[in-house]
């Protein structure tokens, strides 16, 4: 089968960006709820700044920080693309759902190349 956009319906599409939009944007609040639940239940074992600030915490604070919001972030592309192919499989946009899963990834590395560095360092 050719995965060519089926453009016959714009209304369709609109729902589908809408629908991709939210979706995108529930993932985001949960990674973001997550580091800073988590960066406030390490505040009371940070010492200092820079390197070596969550020394003194254990191995779960310290992780839940570097890659807490990468696995939902991770979680919710890996989903965006079971629904790309769930759409395309149902001839809608389904370039709207593969767009949605590679923000997701890519907003993932970008957390984790941030986070990492400091939770388990």
């Amino acid at each position: 089968m050719k995965m060519s956009p089926d453009t016959s319906d714009p209304q369709r599409d609109r729902s589908t960006f809408a629908d991709a939009v939210r979706f995108v944007a529930i993932f985001v609040v949960i990674a973001l709820v997550i580091f800073f639940g988590a960066m406030f239940w390490v505040s009371g074992c940070k010492t200092g700044a820079g390197m070596g600030t969550l020394q003194n915490c254990g191995a779960v604070k310290r992780n839940l920080v570097a890659v807490g919001p990468g696995i939902v972030l991770f979680v919710g592309g890996a989903w965006a693309f079971v629904r790309t192919y769930q759409t395309w499989r149902a001839r809608g946009g389904w370039w709207i759902w593969q767009g949605a899963g590679w923000f997701l990834l890519v907003l993932m590395l970008l957390v984790l190349s941030m986070t990492i560095p400091v939770g388990l360092l």
